[in-house]
Parts: structure tokens; C-alpha cells; sequence
């Protein structure tokens, strides 16, 4: 269990979402054909105008207020104002303390530098702020970096759809990976004793 701040690690902190400045940086991100894909939803892909991320961000931020079944964040360095990325927990379902989790870090430098850090932040807050049992996260196949992030957090690989993603020119397999309150609770301790 978290027993810091919940919305401050030693490098990033959690924000809201500026919906004036941060959709032009998100359109942006979405020329990465991995971002577009998930911002889209299911859409064919192809990359975000400002307007368009400012819609998706908007409809985002609609559903806390109508239905508490999902929640999305900014991610921010300590010194600054620059958005590095957003962690969105969505399709809550309360009653069994489940949630969907989506991480995106928009630039490659900036995985390299905060991905852990920042998967460590977003859960922290979906277990201890959002009391969840389970955390799910959909990642395709073909995306390497979240694949390995997940693992290393020792996240289990729990469906694999065959063939059930079409990228550059093939099919890959989508991959659900998940984490149970007790997993979680595990991994922090190994992370006590790797930190001492």
C-alpha cells in the first residue's frame, strides 16, 4: 500500500487536463500511429486534428461527471507544466472492483525516463484511491514497449485474440494483461527492497 502522496512521485505528479493547451500537444502525439490507434478507439487510424483531440479529451472528462466509471489524468514532470503524458482508467465497474488502464507517453525519450514511474503512479491510485481489486490493460501485440513495461510490473497475460489487430500490413494477436490488489501489493514490497 502507498503510504506517500497520491498524486506526486518523485518525478511526476498527476493533473487534470488543460482542455486549451493539451489537445494540440495530443494531436501532435497521434502522427505516432500507436497513439492515433488508441485515441481513435476502434476507428480506422489515421492522425488527430486539434479540434478532434479536443473532442476525445472532452468526451473523456464527460463521463466522471454522468457516470463515475472512468477518470483520466495528466501526467506532468514536478518542475513544469509540460504534459509528458495521460493514464485514463475506464469502465470501472465498482461492484466487482474492476477497471480498464490505458497508459500513453507521448514522446520516446520521455517513456524511457518516466514509463515505470508513471505506471507505478497511475496504479497507485487506481488500487489506494479508487480501492480497485483488478486492473486490465489491452496492449497489441506488436507494441514491444508496453508489452515489456507490463511484464516487468508483473502484470499476467490473461487473453490472447488471435490475429485480431491488422498492423503494418499484418495481423498480430490483442493481448489483455492484468493485475489483482494482492499481485500489486507484492510488487511495491519487491520495489521497498530494491529501492533500500
Amino acid at each position: 500500500m502507498n503510504q506517500g502522496p497520491i498524486l506526486d512521485s518523485q518525478r511526476l505528479r498527476l493533473t487534470s487536463i488543460d482542455i486549451q493547451a493539451d489537445p494540440a500537444i495530443i494531436a501532435n502525439w497521434s502522427n505516432d500511429l500507436e497513439i492515433a490507434r488508441r485515441l481513435r478507439n476502434q476507428q480506422p487510424l489515421r492522425p488527430l486534428s486539434e479540434y478532434e483531440a479536443r473532442k476525445v479529451l472532452e468526451e473523456w472528462l464527460k463521463v466522471p461527471e454522468h457516470s463515475h466509471r472512468a477518470y483520466v489524468f495528466a501526467l506532468r514532470p514536478q518542475e513544469s507544466e509540460r504534459l509528458v503524458g495521460y493514464f485514463h482508467i475506464s469502465q470501472i465497474m465498482w461492484v466487482h472492483g474492476a477497471a480498464r488502464f490505458d497508459l500513453v507517453i507521448g514522446d520516446l525519450a520521455d517513456w524511457s525516463t518516466y514509463a515505470e514511474e508513471a505506471l507505478q503512479l497511475g496504479l497507485n491510485y487506481a488500487f489506494d484511491e479508487l480501492n480497485m481489486f483488478r486492473v486490465t490493460v489491452q496492449v497489441e501485440e506488436h507494441n514491444e514497449l508496453s508489452r515489456s513495461l507490463y511484464s516487468a510490473a508483473q502484470f499476467y497475460l490473461e487473453v490472447r485474440q488471435r490475429q485480431a489487430v491488422f498492423h503494418a500490413g499484418r495481423y498480430w494477436d490483442r493481448l489483455f494483461f492484468g493485475m489483482l490488489r494482492p499481485e500489486w501489493a507484492m510488487y511495491q514490497s519487491q520495489q521497498v527492497g530494491v529501492v533500500a
